[in-house]
């Protein structure tokens, strides 16, 4: 009798643990399989999925983006203009010239001097050109040269509210003559000139330089 309660206890435990081994595993564990699974085939559609082509942009949007496009070209190019203008402006010094005010004077204090001038203008060409030969590359600049400098010379004799013109003619000495001449609309009282003409084996000049009283 106790053999046979035993055997049919074994039999029994043996049938439970059979059935708890073929059970399925927890629902919890399940769903997040499913939704694990879930995860990867949308990740593979993604991943297998082409993107699609840009549709080309027509009517008012291309109109729009084409007008920004050239407005920033633009823009750009009118700034760099403004800053190479400014670069330039900034890379050269000048001088203001003096402006004086109106001394309602008819007359000059002191009144252009032909000799003087004269003597001035001498002296600055003969140095400048004693031992100097011909050349047509050099001589537009030379007389560029000469007229800045005889002004300059000019100034130093305090000559007050004048405007001072002045007039170089140079050229080669191969023996022709040359006549110059000069006529002038101004009042005699208060404006005047002076002239010099320099010769020598290579070259000639002549040099006017007329003093206008302005008030």
């Amino acid at each position: 009798m106790l053999a046979k309660m035993k055997a049919s206890t074994e039999q029994e435990l043996e049938k439970k643990t059979a059935d708890f081994e073929r059970k399925p595993a927890p629902s919890g564990d399940r769903k997040q399989s499913v939704v694990e699974r879930k995860g990867s085939v949308s990740e593979k559609r993604r991943n297998s999925v082409a993107p699609m082509p840009k549709k080309p942009m027509t009517g008012t949007k291309a109109a729009q983006q084409m007008g920004h496009s050239l407005t920033g070209m633009l823009a750009t190019k009118k700034f760099f203009k403004r800053f190479s203008k400014r670069e330039r402006t900034l890379s050269t010094v000048t001088v203001p010239p003096k402006e004086y005010e109106p001394t309602y004077r008819m007359l000059p204090k002191r009144k252009f001097n032909p000799q003087h001038v004269h003597d001035v203008v001498k002296k600055l060409v003969d140095d400048k050109l004693d031992k100097m030969i011909y050349s047509k590359k050099w001589s537009p600049n030379l007389t560029k040269i000469l007229c800045n400098q005889i002004k300059e010379k000019v100034k130093t004799l305090n000559y007050e509210r004048y405007k001072l013109i002045c007039n170089v003619s140079l050229g080669e000495n191969k023996g022709p003559g040359i006549m110059a001449t000069s006529r002038c609309s101004w009042d005699p009282k208060t404006d005047d000139y002076a002239t010099y003409s320099f010769q020598s084996k290579h070259l000639y000049c002549t040099v006017v330089i007329f003093g206008v009283y302005k008030e």
